[in-house]
């Protein structure tokens, strides 16, 4: 055998490749040809068909509106800018004086900005028989709390206290005057703002009235709405003077706002500035003539400043020594 002789073709290559091709051709024209009729039959082609007609007139509309907006005068009028707003900041950051709180004894003859009668935080004898009482004490922190101390908050199985206004799993009241949500006070804010057991209000049923209805309502929507300031957290305090809650302490607290007329707590007022006048008397005669002047509201004790500290207290403690 010669060694550059030809192999004999193989058996594969003998169809030729036009054949092949040509039936691939025609094997898929049969098979998009059968998909048409599918379509055609489910209605595919005439909606495809609708969808592209419709977006070709949308964006036929869409630029002949351009053209027109352009071909308007009012197009090349300049366009006016909004009034740009001041930005809002915190007051505390900005140094703003803050608003009159109770602490601050400055707002109890000051008006409303309406000039409002009801400005002028006053109580009457209604007021006092309105006040609540309860039989038994209740616990504060403990129902609607879990085993750590936490207060249970549920969005879905709470509900709202027009006091504190948080939605929580416990105990509420239910008016029977207004039947509405702001007659709806946790057992918390119940005891601590009006002194009264939310167990005993829910077992009076329709005879108990909400302190909204009593005209009571120490919270702070309530009392803004009449022109007063909140209160703050003002429970500590009323329980430090001696009262059960801190509406029996704005109520019948002798130096609470609104106990009495004007000129009472003017007078009052007075009396205080009259007493604290006669201490600082009575400091400067109790102090030796050769003791060294020291300058008011500083007295000093070594290296340390005590500014609170009155020349009666300094000069005890020298003694002591």
């Amino acid at each position: 055998m010669a060694r550059f002789a030809k192999r004999a073709p193989h058996a594969a290559s003998a169809v030729p490749s036009s054949d092949v091709t040509c039936a691939y051709e025609a094997e898929r024209a049969a098979r998009i040809a059968s998909n048409k009729a599918r379509m055609m039959r489910l209605g595919l082609l005439d909606a495809s068909a609708a969808l592209s007609q419709a977006a070709t007139a949308a964006r036929v509309a869409a630029r002949h509106a351009r053209q027109r907006r352009a071909a308007s005068p009012l197009a090349s009028a300049p366009r006016r800018a909004a009034p740009r707003l001041p930005p809002r900041r915190s007051g505390r950051l900005t140094g703003a004086a803050p608003t009159a709180s109770l602490e601050d004894e400055s707002w109890r003859a000051t008006a409303a900005p309406d000039d409002d009668a009801r400005a002028i935080e006053t109580y009457t004898a209604e007021h006092r028989a309105a006040l609540g009482t309860s039989r038994t004490p209740w616990v504060l922190f403990v129902d609607g709390y879990d085993a750590s101390g936490a207060r249970i908050y549920d969005a879905q199985r709470g509900a709202t206290c027009h006091q504190c206004r948080q939605k929580t799993v416990c105990k509420h009241t239910s008016c029977g005057g207004c039947g509405e949500l702001r007659g709806q006070f946790c057992g918390d804010c119940l005891w601590m703002r009006y002194g009264e057991n939310v167990d005993e209000a829910v077992a009076a049923g329709d005879a108990w009235r909400c302190p909204p209805c009593r005209d009571l309502c120490n919270c702070s929507f309530c009392r803004q709405k009449k022109g007063w300031p909140p209160t703050g957290t003002m429970y500590r305090r009323a329980i430090r003077e001696g009262f059960e809650s801190v509406a029996h302490y704005l109520v019948l607290g002798a130096d609470a706002p609104g106990a009495g007329t004007q000129e009472e707590a003017a007078e009052k007022k007075e009396e205080k500035k009259a007493e604290k006048e006669a201490e600082k008397e009575e400091d400067k005669s109790d102090a030796p003539a050769d003791a060294p002047a020291t300058p008011p509201l500083q007295r000093t004790r070594g290296a340390k400043t005590y500014p609170w500290e009155s020349a009666r207290r300094v000069r005890a403690r020298g003694e002591a020594r």
